[in-house]
């Protein structure tokens, strides 16, 4: 993943040549003071091209919304800043800009939101070229998009030029014939063509995602990768970045040139303040006052239910996540599928879920989030899944180890997690489950979020969730574990590939689910390469006076919500 370099050199001045302002001064504020979705460390990036954790996107959507926009409570895509057509062969997709949006940035001198202006003095539109720039930056192989492989396969020429080879003796003329082949043509200041390479119900969930939509190219060709740091960077959302204070918050301020959408109203609230918290702090912070919007620590479950006052302001709802455990296939012994088993088998899920989460998660035995459309249910496919079952944990050890001639203490992993008081607790829990079963003392090792999302493709065992991107099991299966992608894991299955790929092209719902319930067998089972633990329930509480929706996707759409009685 490419990282945002921290920059302190001030560009005001270079970006007040390139930009005439309009300007709208914010009075009378609704601010919401909120740590929803952001956790103790920095958010990574506010890039959309490179993003891939849950965090930045968060902040991505509501300063660059989509072309289409996944509903955030009946999780169904809709329209977003476009209007969308579809050919009759269903593989061509016309986009038709909604008019009255334009790019802004916020001034701190004025304290204001400023529309950014063309030379001749008109506000600088929202245009097609603007997300042609995003979905061929997100493919460009220079560019090494995490979620470059993601929307590859679904545009013509984009599997082509996200797959070149940078070390080609003839890399830089491929690369400019294969940008020229993709199949995404601005038709007009208004219009996009976007030809799909398959018919798919999906298509729409990937054009709905944040790697999908528009970025400043002129900004980011002059100034690099510093383009988003808050003294430089340009949105069109109903959101504006006021300031980013890296590793303490984030505020977002409410654009007052936004035009609003049947589906992205004109927000109500005036600035959302993001603090950088784990969940005890950011619990402490909302019963203190201080926060609006808080999510809720294990720990604190018990005495918010039995409290009526906080049990009416509490939401629990299933979630979109896996919680999960990754084991490093290229480094023995995880190499070997009986000791993934192994460590697999001797985790107790429902203790876990009863003793130390404590939200009401369910026991995971299967990779995906039953929600999902062709998911296979756990329920009906018990017989393959690797339960707790401390006896045949210890044998798979102990056959690996007389095949090798070892003992247990001749193992001593690494767990990486990145911080967090809940992801310490689970991660204690089976050190333990695994010191008591199999004999094997692990190391646990936190790291800031950052760190951990660059490193952990080097660890023994690394802490992992995958929250869905658009709800279709195509997007667990085959983006996340498909060789192709080069899981972090580093899993490759020639068998596990075809399954999957085989039910992306599958033609019902039945058959689909046949193929990916064989394909989670390789995955977590017979190639082990992976410990489902839990699949996550989306809670929080929310403060008296803040009107809401109730998100299922993950995140949040807070033009939405509103603040009452002030």
């Amino acid at each position: 993943m490419r990282r945002n370099f921290r920059f302190s050199v001030a560009l005001f001045t270079l970006i007040a040549v390139l930009l005439s302002l309009g300007v709208v001064t914010a009075q009378d504020k609704k601010i919401l003071y909120t740590g929803r979705q952001m956790g103790p460390d920095d958010i990574p990036t506010l890039d959309p091209s490179t993003a891939s954790d849950v965090p930045s996107v968060q902040i991505i959507t509501e300063i660059f919304p989509e072309l289409y926009r996944l509903d955030e409570v009946d999780v169904v895509v809709e329209a977003g800043v476009a209007d969308a057509t579809v050919s009759d062969d269903g593989l061509t997709y016309t986009f038709k800009i909604k008019p009255g949006i334009t790019w802004v940035r916020y001034n701190p001198e004025t304290d204001a939101v400023e529309q950014v202006m063309n030379e001749d003095g008109t506000p600088r539109a929202l245009s097609a070229a603007d997300f042609k720039y995003t979905m061929l930056r997100t493919l460009d192989p220079l560019v090494a998009s995490d979620y470059g492989y993601v929307l590859a396969p679904w545009i013509i020429g984009g599997s082509e030029l996200n797959s070149l080879a940078s070390d080609s003796a003839t890399f830089d003329a491929d690369r400019l014939a294969a940008i020229d082949a993709v199949g995404i043509t601005v038709i007009d200041d208004a219009t996009l063509e976007v030809k799909a390479t398959k018919v798919s119900a999906a298509v729409a969930s990937i054009f709905a995602m944040w790697i999908t939509t528009a970025t400043p190219g002129w900004l980011i060709d002059e100034l690099g990768d510093v383009w988003i740091e808050p003294e430089n960077i340009v949105t069109y959302g109903p959101f504006a970045v006021k300031s980013w204070n890296h590793g303490a918050d984030l505020t977002l301020i409410k654009n007052p040139f936004w035009v609003g959408t049947e589906t992205i109203p004109v927000p109500a609230i005036d600035e959302v303040v993001f603090q950088f918290l784990d969940l005890d702090p950011q619990f402490t912070a909302f019963e203190a006052g201080e926060l609006q919007v808080s999510e809720v620590p294990p720990s604190a479950i018990p005495r918010i239910k039995a409290d009526p006052a906080l049990a009416a302001q509490y939401n629990a709802a299933p979630g979109t996540c896996t919680y999960y455990y990754g084991f490093n296939k290229s480094r023995v012994p995880f190499d070997d599928a009986r000791v993934v088993r192994a460590f697999s088998a001797a985790l107790d899920r429902q203790a876990i879920v009863d003793n130390v989460t404590l939200a009401g998660e369910l026991p995971a035995y299967m990779f995906v989030l039953p929600s999902m459309q062709a998911a296979p249910k756990q329920e009906d496919f018990m017989g393959q899944v690797v339960t707790f079952d401390p006896v045949y944990a210890k044998a798979q050890l102990d056959e690996y180890l007389t095949e090798k001639g070892m003992t247990a203490d001749q193992i001593s992993p690494t767990l990486l997690f990145n911080n967090s008081a809940t992801h310490q607790a689970i991660a204690e829990a089976a050190q333990a489950m695994w010191s008591e079963t199999l004999g094997i003392n692990v190391t646990l090792a936190a790291q800031e979020f950052g760190v951990y999302l660059d490193s952990r493709s080097d660890a023994d065992i690394f802490r992992a969730a995958w929250c869905f991107d658009y709800p279709d099991a195509n997007n667990w299966y085959y983006d996340v574990f498909h060789s192709s992608v080069n899981p972090d894991n580093h899993f490759s299955n020639a068998e596990y590939d075809a399954l999957t790929e085989a039910a992306g092209a599958a033609e019902t719902i039945e058959e689909r689910v046949a193929l990916y319930a064989q394909a989670d067998a390789i995955l977590t089972n017979t190639d082990a390469s992976i410990a489902p633990i839990y699949y996550y329930v989306t809670d929080n509480i929310t403060a008296p006076g803040v009107e809401r929706t109730q998100s299922n996707i993950g995140r949040e759409y807070y033009e939405k919500w509103d603040i009452t009685g002030l």
